[in-house]
């Protein structure tokens, strides 16, 4: 079964996109001194002068010698591990000094993750470091490295991480630059979640922050471009043999989105039009043409639903509550004074839209309190049961007992209303909606935080908002025309019930189809979800406590977003003291399909207690990702 699984994934690297044209191990010389390794990382060796420097790292373990050093562009481990066994045999590891604690110290990296994991708002990559690499020196812009009679340049060139540098030099009369994930062959990058981040000019957080790096990526991008580089080495795909061509290309593709994005905009809503300038202005340019879509109509809500920050209270004629999420202590003492005043006798039922904390903090406590029945759909019921068991943005620690999961389209009558339950993925994967008919009155869409009155909630990346037709807000664009009559939507967030005119609805779904295509075309991937959910691939469950001696049970989850069938490859890699017990980690998964995995996992004796890290090797025909998914286990004494 282990010979089975590693010819497929020899197959799987051969034909990947960073392997087209040539085979494993085949080595290019783009100039006399230097050499390229292309791989699911690419390598680059110089040699000059009798030093041998490689950057990246060695994808094949094909480079024999000596090798004095090797540079690193970024810190993300789906990199660095292609440079690691160069620098366990002894080279000298150099890396930007502004991300040298990832390197130096992951450990430290991980114990603050796990501090806030369920209550991530800051919305940074998770693809750290798991063991620490030796570092001989941290570089920033301006350092000069020598490499015999050569010498290469560092630059500051931050975007796909933080803080990181190139490395730009003339070799063999050719201007060379090695950009890591900067830019991905001709005018694209490999995705839009690792760009999410806080917008200080906009006083926007990252949860908010969606393609906040972009504008430094842009600046990162002008700054390479005016060194007149010849070539451009990434750090995957290609060789970039007419770099100027290239970026003049992604710049306009990474404008052409963000316009696109703004034209759609919730936070138009939330944070008025000068905030929305600043953030414009960033990546369009000072006094660049955008649009913002103007508010749709919006009026006060009816006497029936009472409202306190982001819940909502459905009242009956005679006096019955049922509610609406409930983020906060506070919203639960608000309900406990209405009942006091005779405002409301009871609540019989809380509906939950969706599992961020603002909405579900305190539905536990609430349930216990008036003693009531917590509804959901069957989509996202086990995320509020469970919510160690993921890592999605801007969670909440506290689960929820006995949810009640209903399926799509379940009508229930309470009282003297009409209940629709819906699954509705609009500002997340994990959401809902609550359709309300009251004979006589409005009918009312409870959706969460989907929409706004200038627009879609879809600002971070990080809560799998997905691009198809059947999910995402293509599903709730056809959900919401499906609906019948006259009906108005309800935004917790938004103190006003809400409705678009047709042309506003058209003019929404036509914006959002455009922006598919433009993600099309800015990612190198066969469909476009992969380059907007981090977790096509992951395993269930993120995070797991167990003694020693004890045995796991994984499942690991493949999402095919592809439009053909796929073979899939997983490789799991293990701390010290865990051992595999299942080897046939390889899979077909349908065109658009879903298949887990089951994998389980021994805890010796030996291992040592704490939070251990387990990654995911993951391959396919064209797609070819080290240490890609994680899972967190926490080892008890």
């Amino acid at each position: 079964m282990k010979t089975r699984i590693a010819a497929l994934i020899a197959n799987c690297l051969i034909a990947s996109h960073a392997l087209a044209a040539s085979t494993v191990g085949q080595t290019i010389k783009l100039t006399p001194s230097l050499t390229f390794l292309p791989g699911p990382v690419n390598g680059a060796l110089i040699e000059s002068g009798g030093k041998r420097v490689v950057v990246y790292g060695d994808p094949w373990r094909s480079i024999e010698g000596k090798v004095d050093s090797v540079l690193f562009t970024h810190h993300r481990r789906d990199v660095v591990w292609a440079g690691r066994g160069l620098v366990e045999s002894g080279a000298k590891a150099i890396v930007p000094e502004k991300e040298r604690h990832y390197f130096e110290n992951p450990k430290k990296q991980w114990e603050d993750f796990i501090k806030i994991r369920l209550k991530d708002t800051a919305q940074q990559t998770t693809k750290m470091l798991i063991n620490p690499l030796q570092v001989a020196r941290g570089v920033k812009e301006g350092d000069e490295i020598a490499i015999g009679d050569l010498k290469l340049f560092v630059i500051d060139t931050p975007g796909f991480t933080r803080d990181a540098v190139s490395y730009i030099g003339v070799i063999d009369g050719k201007q060379v630059a090695f950009t890591g994930d900067l830019i991905y062959g001709d005018g694209q990058i490999l995705d839009l979640y690792s760009f999410q981040d806080k917008i200080p000019e906009a006083k926007i957080g990252g949860y908010h922050g969606y393609g906040a790096r972009l504008a430094p990526l842009l600046d990162s991008l002008r700054k390479v471009a005016a060194l007149n580089p010849d070539i451009i080495v990434p750090a995957r795909g290609q060789v970039i043999r007419n770099p100027k061509a290239a970026i003049e290309k992604l710049i306009g593709r990474v404008q052409e989105l963000y316009r696109n994005y703004l034209s759609t905009n919730a936070l138009y809503w939330y944070f008025k039009a000068d905030r929305m300038k600043a953030c414009a202005e960033r990546i369009l340019g000072k006094g660049a043409d955008y649009e913002l879509m103007p508010y749709s109509h919006h009026e006060e809500m009816p006497g029936w639903v009472i409202s306190t920050g982001t819940t909502r209270i459905l009242v009956s004629e005679d006096g019955a509550g049922f509610m609406l999420d409930c983020g906060s202590k506070r919203y639960i003492d608000f309900v406990k004074k209405l009942m006091a005043d005779g405002l409301i006798t009871k609540i019989e039922g809380i509906f939950v839209t969706h599992y961020h904390g603002d909405h579900t903090d305190w539905v536990q406590a609430a349930a216990e309190e008036f003693k009531c029945p917590v509804y959901s759909t069957t989509e996202y019921e086990d995320i509020l049961e469970k919510p160690e068991a993921y890592h999605m943005a801007a969670m909440t620690p506290n689960a929820i007992k006995d949810v009640t999961g209903l399926k799509d389209g379940t009508v229930m009558k309470w009282r003297d209303f009409e209940l629709t339950f819906y699954f509705y993925p609009g500002q997340a994967l994990y959401h809902g909606g609550l359709l309300v008919k009251k004979p006589g009155d409005k009918t009312i869409f409870f959706i969460g935080d989907a929409f706004t009155p200038s627009g879609l909630d879809d600002y971070c990346t990080l809560n799998r908002n997905l691009v198809r037709e059947d999910n995402g807000y293509l599903y709730c664009f056809k959900k919401l025309r499906e609906l019948k009559g006259d009906v108005w939507l309800m935004n917790e967030h938004v103190s006003f019930i809400f409705k678009y005119t047709p042309v506003q609805l058209d003019f929404l779904e036509s914006r959002y189809r455009e922006r598919i295509r433009m993600l099309s075309e800015l990612f190198p991937w066969d469909d476009p979800n992969y380059g907007v959910d981090e977790q096509w691939a992951w395993f269930y469950p993120y995070g797991a406590e167990t003694e020693r001696g004890k045995t796991l049970t994984y499942e690991f989850q493949i999402w095919n977003h592809s439009a053909r069938e796929r073979d899939y490859a997983i490789q799991c890699n293990l701390p010290d003291g865990m051992i595999q017990l299942d080897y046939a980690l390889n899979v077909t998964v349908p065109a658009g399909g879903r298949k887990n995995v089951p994998v389980k996992f021994y805890v010796s004796k030996k291992t040592e207690a704490g939070n251990r890290i387990i990654t995911a090797d993951v391959f396919s025909d064209g797609m070819a990702f080290r240490e890609w998914a994680e899972t967190i286990v926490t080892v008890t004494e």
